[in-house]
């Protein structure tokens, strides 16, 4: 099957796989606790790896199972107050928006949408005069997960807002793309999975919290003896770091697979990654527009991440099904992942490709031909 979804999970190198599996055997061999506590220095060079990768210091670094459940977990721990504002992209996570409408629903805050420009991007200087005093939080990813161009994050970190406003950044189609992060930005609160860009194990999530964030962040709602210690017979007290928001449970071998695909990231030059999928990106795109009836909503000069289109007549989920018995593996994006973004562009779903470094030339040939074949069929 070749493998063109780098969006929803990339194909780990050779050294992601080896060290999962190496970690795996020695669990078999002396038991898990005793392999985790052999591995603990290894481990804790995995938060050292992410804070590199990340810009920020390894007391700013947490990991979890996802990144919807960590940045979750960040939202619905910061007190709040009915009557409370925040502003959140059309383009949120689905996921992300669940649970602002969970705290809508709890606690009386309202919710409104940052508004848009002509280019499905948010309008910086609109969304400028929707701050106020009540603002409490702002929240967009880098890149959705159906339209791949980049959200103006900076500008949007850059406006005046109140001091314990924080701005939630989901960095799930970013990170292992371009270098993002809290170091020299006004990001406080930002998540991202491994198993994307990064081309780590599934299961494996980072966030990073400002240290803005770590003072204005209460308890987790829910906790766990790693993260808050259980000091006396009646009371606890949640570590100051973003080690409270982690579990005493996690796979060890997952998170040293996690480490090992941050630091092959690392080694490969972030910037090298960008400009390798950027110029697949440009072959794909040249061959997706000489394809009649489809409609390609990513302008090659606006350097998107991944190609999303459509084929006039033709669903999004047949044609990803004619992908699938071709031999090609990719995406298609429905409402269910971006409901605001979508209604509001009138569709219902979108299909998606996405290579990485490791597409070859080859490989996106046979994509272009596979599509030119599926749009010379019609939509049975």
């Amino acid at each position: 099957m070749l493998h063109l979804n780098a969006a929803g999970a990339g194909l780990p190198p050779a050294i992601v796989t080896e060290t999962i599996v190496n970690h795996l055997r020695r669990e078999a061999e002396i038991g898990p606790h005793w392999a985790a506590s052999e591995a603990r220095e290894r481990l804790d060079a995995v938060r050292v790896s992410a804070s590199a990768l990340l810009g920020c210091r390894t007391r700013n670094i947490a990991f979890g199972p996802s990144a919807g459940r960590l940045w979750a977990m960040a939202l619905l721990s910061r007190p709040v107050t009915a009557g409370a504002r925040i502003l959140v992209a059309r383009s949120e996570w689905a996921s992300n928006v669940l649970n602002l409408l969970k705290l809508q629903r709890d606690c009386g805050v309202a919710i409104e949408i940052m508004p848009m420009d002509e280019a499905d991007l948010i309008d910086v200087a609109r969304t400028a005069a929707l701050i106020d005093d009540r603002t409490i939080a702002i929240c967009l990813p880098v890149v959705s997960s159906g339209y791949g161009l980049r959200q103006p994050v900076a500008a949007i970190a850059a406006l005046p807002r109140p001091a314990d406003c924080l701005l939630f950044v989901d960095a799930a189609q970013a990170v292992g793309q371009f270098s993002i992060g809290l170091d020299g930005a006004e990001i406080d609160v930002l998540v991202t999975p491994g198993r994307k860009w990064l081309r780590g194990p599934r299961g494996e999530a980072m966030m990073a919290l400002s240290e803005r964030a770590l003072r204005q962040l209460g308890d987790p709602p829910l906790l766990d003896q790693t993260g808050s210690p259980w000091t006396d017979a009646w009371t606890y007290r949640s570590l100051d770091d973003a080690r409270r928001f982690e579990t005493y449970e996690f796979s060890a071998a997952s998170r040293l697979g996690l480490g090992a695909a941050i630091d092959h990231a690392l080694a490969q030059g972030i910037a090298e990654i960008r400009e390798g999928i950027g110029a697949r990106l440009a072959h794909l795109h040249e061959g997706l527009s000489r394809l009649p009836g489809i409609q390609l909503f990513e302008p090659l000069d606006a350097e998107p991440l991944f190609l999303t289109f459509v084929a006039d007549g033709l669903p999004p989920g047949e044609l990803n099904q004619r992908l699938a018995q071709a031999g090609i593996a990719a995406a298609i994006v429905d409402r269910a992942y971006a409901r605001l973004d979508f209604e509001a562009r009138g569709l219902a779903a979108v299909n998606r490709v996405a290579p990485h470094i490791y597409s070859r030339e080859a490989d996106l040939d046979k994509f272009l031909k596979a599509m030119e074949t599926i749009c010379s069929r019609p939509a049975r």
